[in-house]
């Protein structure tokens, strides 16, 4: 089956489903398993400015989001070239990936006829139904129902704790409190997520309320960012001395966006690592993870 996905989350999906090979084509943001980034890329965003500084991005995404145009641009020559017979999307949110009807037109003028099957889960569990979804559509439904049911297992709640309150925030300027599976993973790994309640969308806030909230433990996870792109950012001294009015007692760290803002199998991962961290503990390699100190920002297993 000749497959192509515009959504990173899918790409994880398939390639764990064991069916990577059947991947033709994908999205410039489609960069795990290594492998995949070997692919074709179908999909890019309109402007590259990733090392702009997160106020400025938000502020044009806001702009183009308010004029109804598109963040993104399908390859529709390429698209036509490729002659995919299954195409990966979602419709959940139009500053992530394309939304299922500019695929739909892309395809019209592309003349291909892809079955498209689109994911946009809310809850912790619609993401684990996502994965069987994937199995079905690559016709692998055995595949997809057992790695589903072992994401479920993982993602079974570790007990109350201490009662520790955790703020996860997936933007920085301005930030934005995380939510959709988000607060089921602080859940999930004994912690009391603060912000928005389950299947909500993320809240945007100021630090000073974040501060006023009184977190035990900040996570900071910008949607599509690595680690050591956050890092450079949070060595802007305005940003720093915001973020540093906070003062968990747990400790501030650095996560990459993969374990928070990507509805895939590392969400598992994302729940090991907050749980890792409300217990203190250092979290196993590869696990991007870095503590972080307005005193001195820096990079510290």
């Amino acid at each position: 089956m000749r497959v192509v996905s515009v959504l990173p989350s899918a790409t994880e999906i398939v390639w764990a489903l064991g069916h990577g090979s059947e991947l033709v084509g994908r999205s410039a943001e489609c960069d795990f398993p290594p492998e995949a980034r070997s692919l074709p890329v179908v999909m890019k965003p309109r402007t590259l400015d990733a090392e702009r500084p997160s106020g400025e991005i938000d502020r044009r995404v806001v702009e183009t989001r308010g004029r109804g145009e598109s963040l993104y641009s399908l390859d529709v020559p390429l698209l036509r070239s490729l002659r995919p017979e299954l195409l990966l999307t979602q419709d959940l949110c139009g500053v992530c990936s394309v939304t299922e009807r500019e695929v739909a037109d892309a395809c019209a003028a592309a003349g291909v006829r892809p079955r498209v099957v689109s994911l946009s889960p809310h809850r912790l569990d619609e993401v684990w139904a996502s994965v069987a979804e994937v199995g079905r559509a690559v016709g692998d439904p055995a595949a997809g129902d057992r790695l589903a049911g072992s994401l479920r297992h993982r993602a079974s709640p570790r007990g109350a704790g201490p009662g520790h309150r955790v703020a996860i925030v997936e933007w920085l300027d301005p930030p934005i409190l995380a939510g959709l599976w988000t607060p089921e993973i602080v859940t999930a790994a004994g912690g009391l997520p603060l912000g928005p309640g389950p299947g909500e969308v993320g809240q945007r806030t100021s630090w000073a309320e974040i501060a006023g909230l009184r977190p035990d433990l900040l996570v900071l996870s910008p949607c599509s960012f690595s680690v050591e792109r956050s890092v450079r950012e949070l060595r802007e001294p305005r940003l720093g001395r915001a973020i540093g009015t906070v003062r968990p007692p747990l400790g501030t760290f650095v996560a990459d966006e993969a374990y928070f803002s990507r509805p895939g199998p590392r969400l598992a991962d994302g729940i090991d690592l907050v749980g890792n961290l409300l217990r203190g503990e250092a979290s196993p390699a590869p696990m991007p993870v870095a503590r972080w100190s307005a005193i001195a920002p820096g990079v510290s297993a």
